[in-house]
């Protein structure tokens, strides 16, 4: 009995070692597994190379698979550790964050309390624990320090040269010299829309046509260039501004109108039926809003997308497209719509059309690449060729166009021909300007004397001042 009491009692044991063996096989798997017990240690990003100027925060960002639990951050400073508060920031204050990782959590730094004078850097200790339960439910952790360059010292901006006036709804040139080891950004505001400015010249200098949109009713620019310490640097530019009263006029909609002409744009655009519509006016606001909108839209996209290259020189001759042309509609009209006796709709007409014999010759009058050529809404088919220095010229409502996307266009070359596509009541050219992709008051940029103050005069002058420098 004794012999077999001890069998049994060495196989229950040998049982009971098994069932323990197969359970902790089976935590350990469930573990290596389970996305509780991740082993991925969180990451602490910041710029590539950090600098702040001690003004405002400076920004971090933590991410972990599992999500953060805790984190400190601290510095070094009078030979021991101290703590910095912070608090949760938007990711916009986080741009060195890509969109697909905004998981995370933007953190906001704030200021040591430490004198500024002739601090040069500042060593950030940062520290973060996940949420997983790994390390014995300890988490894993991530210590980081992050050498930041302390920077007090504004860009030095300057403007060089510039247009002496500016007309409303028409552009100006501008020419001005930044300075700063660690610039990063550099922006023209009107008060309302930015610019990019291009390299020009010599290095430091930058160059940029700017414009002051028709329906802006006022205008105040301003250069700003900022590091990426977060230093600023605000420099005015001093246009005399004008302000211009356009032409205003009232157009009253038939219902042979709409049946004809818009109903069949409806058609051709091919989004809707006539059918889904509700009545005659409903299909007039759709054209002249939705895709007029959009028909704006793609254009202006199209002329605000281009090349940051260095600009050495800018030449560029008055424009003239159409030959012994009539003009039969100016830049900045307005146009106040009536149906049965009611205003229903406005528009601006941000062109110059004109017209000559059927389907004429459009001859352009600068060299540049085509960067749109297709049927857009009311523009019907139209072409956008981009001269440099982000100014690009428009022709719409063309039967046909001669050029394709990418094509390097010389002047002299004929485009296209005039036509009646889009929203168009007679065979005519839809010509227009562009800077950055607003439209501008052609009427500058067929004008040589305007060219030769407003453009050239400035880039020569401005050549001068930096060659003596």
């Amino acid at each position: 009995m004794e012999i077999q009491s001890e069998v049994q009692s060495r196989s229950f044991v040998k049982i009971i070692g098994l069932v323990l063996v197969v359970f902790f096989l089976g935590a350990g798997l469930f573990m290596l597994s389970s996305e509780g017990f991740e082993r991925n240690k969180p990451v602490i990003k910041t710029s590539l190379e950090p600098s702040w100027n001690l003004n405002g925060d400076f920004f971090i960002y933590l991410s972990d698979d599992t999500g953060i639990k805790d984190y400190r951050v601290s510095y070094e400073g009078d030979l021991k550790e101290s703590f910095l508060p912070t608090k949760m920031a938007p990711f916009s204050e986080c741009p060195f964050v890509a969109k697909d990782e905004e998981n995370g959590i933007c953190l906001a730094i704030e200021k040591p309390n430490i004198p500024t004078k002739n601090i040069q850097s500042l060593n950030l200790i940062v520290e973060v624990t996940d949420k997983s339960k790994w390390n014995f439910f300890s988490g894993n952790k991530t210590l980081e320090n992050i050498a930041i360059t302390i920077d007090t010292k504004k860009p030095q901006l300057a403007v060089v040269s510039n247009s002496y006036r500016i007309t409303q709804g028409g552009s100006a040139l501008v020419i001005f010299r930044v300075e700063d080891e660690n610039l990063e950004k550099i922006r023209i505001s009107n008060g309302e829309n930015e610019f990019i400015p291009q390299p020009f010249y010599k290095e430091g200098y930058y160059i940029s046509l700017l414009a002051w949109p028709k329906n802006n009713l006022a205008f105040n620019a301003k250069i700003y260039a900022s590091d990426t310490a977060g230093n600023v640097s605000v420099a005015p530019i001093n246009f005399f501004a004008v302000k211009k009263e356009y032409r205003k006029s009232n157009i009253s909609l038939t219902d042979s109108f709409i049946d004809g002409k818009i109903s069949s744009l409806v058609e051709e655009i091919g989004d809707r039926s006539l059918e889904s519509f509700v009545d005659k006016l409903s299909i007039f606001k759709y054209i002249n809003e939705d895709i007029r909108q959009y028909s704006e839209k793609h254009i202006m996209q199209a002329g605000a997308t281009f090349s940051l290259e260095t600009i050495e020189d800018f030449q560029i001759s008055a424009f003239s497209p159409l030959k012994n042309a009539a003009v039969t509609a100016s830049f900045g009209d307005h146009r106040t719509f009536i149906y049965q006796g009611e205003v229903v709709g406005y528009s601006n007409h941000m062109g110059l059309d004109l017209a000559s014999v059927k389907q004429a010759p459009i001859i352009l009058s600068n060299p540049g690449e085509v960067i749109v050529d297709e049927f857009i809404g009311i523009d019907g088919n139209a072409l956008v060729i981009h001269h440099g220095l982000g100014l690009s010229s428009l022709y719409a409502h063309l039967t046909k166009s001669l050029v394709d996307i990418g094509d390097k266009v010389e002047r002299g070359t004929i485009i296209g021909n005039t036509g009646n596509t889009g929203l168009s009541l007679g065979d005519h050219l839809h010509f227009g300007v562009l800077v950055q992709g607003y439209e501008v008051w052609t009427a500058e940029w067929m004008d040589s004397k305007w060219i030769e103050n407003n453009i050239t005069k400035v880039i020569v002058e401005a050549k001068g001042i930096i060659n003596s420098l």
